[in-house]
């Protein structure tokens, strides 16, 4: 069963902010003037203890930047901006790009939602194949339904004439890419970007795309659970304006490192993004891309609600 389609597609960034403050990671839109998990000023040092400060004020005397040292600011990491998966489509030439069959990420996509998939040429043009046959949306037109889209693999720009050449080829074929054979199950729009993969001979793309599943599994869950984190975090923050985790304490002798902001913002605060699940008909039990075998196989990703 499809998601309801969402009245309002997010087509930029919303700005998901993170910092670190008395062993809890806070994610919110707006930072807060005080901690949500202790209360505490955000300009508090958190990590001061009692048996320092005489110390402190002691070193704060003989320098002067000590005690301005003191008085700055002090969080476990400073805030920083968590990566947004998501792309326009038109934006990234000779790429293959993933958004839901119906709505968008932030606001439709579920653990049941299927997935279209196709292929952009050097200028941006999008080149698909559903129902409707093979269509191509002009960069220009900036189509809505692609605005929020996963970028699952793409090609240097030395490949891009031979990219559009590649394309050009398979859909001169236009008999194979008809509306009247258009299949569901087994002829759909996997099909179409698989076919123009193994045809254009790119190292990793046409290796991996030569089976159904090695492409799944080593282009597109690799993404679509970096996705499935970020909007189960977006989701929790929408519906409570902030959200905390709780972290386990750390040895410390190894202390973390908390200086370089990366994408893996939600890997321990989102439980079960990644696990398998029951498997549907179609193959992968959430976000199943229609045709892949049936056989049981780990889901793409899992959305914590």
């Amino acid at each position: 069963m499809l998601a309801t389609t969402s009245t309002t597609t997010i087509t930029s960034d919303p700005g998901i902010l993170c910092f670190h403050h008395c062993n809890v990671k806070v994610f919110c839109f707006t930072l807060p003037h005080t901690c949500p998990h202790c209360n505490a000023p955000l300009d508090a040092d958190v990590n001061a203890d009692t048996d320092g400060d005489a110390d402190a004020d002691a070193n704060a005397d003989a320098d002067p930047n000590a005690q301005l040292d003191r008085a700055m600011p002090r969080l476990l990491l400073l805030p920083f901006r968590l990566p947004y998966p998501f792309v326009r489509a038109t934006q990234h030439p000779c790429a293959i790009v993933l958004r839901p069959s119906a709505g968008d990420f932030l606001n439709d996509y579920s653990n049941a939602t299927d997935l279209h998939i196709a292929v952009t040429t050097s200028g941006g043009d999008i080149v698909e194949f559903d129902r409707f046959g093979l269509r191509r949306h002009r960069r220009d037109d900036n189509p809505p339904e692609w605005r929020q889209s996963l970028m699952v693999g793409d090609v240097p720009e030395p490949w891009h004439d031979f990219w559009d050449e590649v394309l050009q080829q398979i859909c001169a074929q236009s008999v194979r890419w008809s509306i009247a054979s258009y299949a569901e199950e087994s002829h759909n729009c996997y099909a179409f970007v698989l076919a123009f993969l193994q045809a254009l001979g790119h190292a990793h793309l046409s290796e991996a795309a030569r089976s159904k599943t090695a492409f799944c599994e080593q282009c597109i869950v690799p993404r679509t659970t970096t996705a499935g984190k970020y909007i189960s975090l977006y989701r929790k923050i929408r519906r409570s304006g902030i959200y905390v985790h709780r972290q386990q304490a750390k040895n410390r002798s190894k202390p973390a490192s908390a200086t370089t902001p990366t994408s893996s913002y939600a890997a321990d605060s989102c439980d079960g993004l990644g696990s398998s699940k029951k498997v549907s008909k179609k193959g992968y039990s959430s976000s199943s891309i229609t045709g892949l075998a049936t056989r049981p196989r780990p889901t793409l990703c899992t959305i914590e609600e």
